[in-house]
């Protein structure tokens, strides 16, 4: 329902439009009273004003003043100028400041209704537009903050081959994310290594660990660039910088860039990490830039903490014999402290993809196959020998009893006391 505002200084005025319409058949539920401009402000501001009928000539300022004030901080609100001027230089400044119609007083009450009637649908119209742009002032943050994470996940599906590599495909998926790309747009692909963790993190960590990483490329390598740093469904971070087919910066400076940031994240993420940086691509070409940077990757398995450019590559063949082989070599070695290092060095394979590509066919990390392994041994020779707990723990390479019986409880739900007083 709506409210509506009678502004005139003289009382009669107000009484007779008030008392000779019928407001409520007309949609009102409220219907207000001022006699100057300070009262009619005072009311506009304290209630939700729809319609407001207004003299021009009254003491203390005019109508058109008022207007000007309630166009300035009420827009929203249709008004309607009565008044004894019939002057066209009234008329005209009404009409600027956008008021919806114009009646010279005696007021014809049937006409006056007509206005109110329209002045009504003019208002429904624009409380309409006021609900859909509150809608878009609440929801269009909450777009901006999600976007990036919209244009990655595109990305993502992307370099899964979930969606298709065509331009024109492409160019849609990304235009509704906001991201508009022009016949020259190229990216170039900047893959991270993260080869060598100096701690040992847990997976969650590790995690983290990666995000602050990413955030860091975003800084100290994008810079004011356009593009982002993103990490694929495989676990591989990567940094795609785009180009409109302007003037680009040259590769020389993106190897300087990396540099920088290799420094970076040995100082504070606990980490070396290698860049490996493709050439400039086509949204057709990415693809194939990009397995080339994993291959080449996957083929670097004595250099660290380098930047490296592009060099086409062939795909690796037998890859799937390469987990039955790390399963032996941690199998044979279980009783030993072995390092992701070495396990990576016996199958000739870079650190950093083997971590990747371990866990992409077997759901696992590296880190909790050994695990569970060691677990499984500790467990029957529990159950098997009268070997003291302690001793269980150092011929399984664990220094500190306490990590080894967390480690056992995290597997099996029980302490390794807890097991054997259990069997026994």
């Amino acid at each position: 329902m709506s409210q509506l505002l009678l502004v005139d200084d003289e009382i009669y005025a107000i009484e007779g439009i008030k008392y000779n319409l019928e407001w409520a058949s007309l949609g009102f539920t409220g219907v207000f009273e001022a006699y100057n401009i300070d009262m009619a402000k005072q009311i506009v501001t304290d209630h939700q004003i729809d319609i407001m009928i207004c003299d021009i000539e009254m003491p203390g300022g005019n109508g058109l003043q008022l207007m000007e004030w309630v166009k300035q901080y009420y827009p929203s609100i249709v008004v309607v100028f009565l008044t004894c001027h019939s002057e066209f230089d009234y008329a005209k400044k009404a009409l600027q400041l956008g008021v919806f119609d114009y009646m010279v007083k005696p007021v014809n009450f049937s006409e006056l209704e007509e206005i109110i009637v329209k002045a009504l649908e003019i208002r429904k119209k624009e409380l309409g537009f006021e609900e859909i742009k509150e809608t878009y002032e609440r929801f269009y943050p909450l777009w901006e903050a999600k976007k990036p994470l919209l244009v990655e996940r595109i990305w993502q599906d992307y370099l899964d081959e979930r969606i298709s590599n065509d331009p024109v495909k492409m160019d849609g998926e990304l235009q509704e994310v906001g991201l508009t790309i022009s016949d020259n747009f190229t990216i170039l692909p900047i893959l991270i290594s993260v080869e060598k963790w100096y701690k040992e993190f847990s997976s969650r960590d590790e995690e983290v660990l990666e995000y602050a990483i990413r955030n860091a490329a975003a800084e100290l390598v994008i810079g004011q660039e356009s593009g982002l740093a993103l990490q694929d469904h495989s676990g591989i971070n990567v940094i795609f910088i785009y180009s409109d087919g302007s003037e680009r910066v040259s590769l020389e400076d993106w190897r300087l860039r990396c540099e920088t940031f290799i420094r970076a994240c040995s100082e504070y993420f606990y980490c070396d990490i290698s860049c490996y940086i493709g050439n400039w691509a086509s949204i057709q070409d990415l693809y194939g830039v990009y397995q080339d940077l994993i291959v080449m990757e996957s083929n670097n398995v004595t250099q660290s903490k380098m930047t490296f450019m592009y060099q086409r590559q062939s795909a690796r063949k037998g890859e799937k014999t390469i987990i039955e082989m790390v399963k032996k070599y941690i199998l044979d070695n279980v009783t030993s402290e072995i390092t992701r290092e070495e396990i990576a060095a016996s199958v000739h394979l870079n650190p950093a993809y083997l971590s990747r590509f371990f866990k992409k066919e077997t759901g696992e990390t590296l880190t909790d196959f050994m695990t569970f392994e060691r677990m499984k041994m500790a467990k029957d020779l529990l159950t098997r020998t009268d070997a003291t707990i302690s001793q269980i723990a150092v011929s399984l390479g664990y220094t500190h009893f306490s990590h080894f019986s967390k480690m056992f409880k995290r597997t099996f739900h029980l302490t390794p006391h807890e097991l054997r007083k259990l069997h026994n």
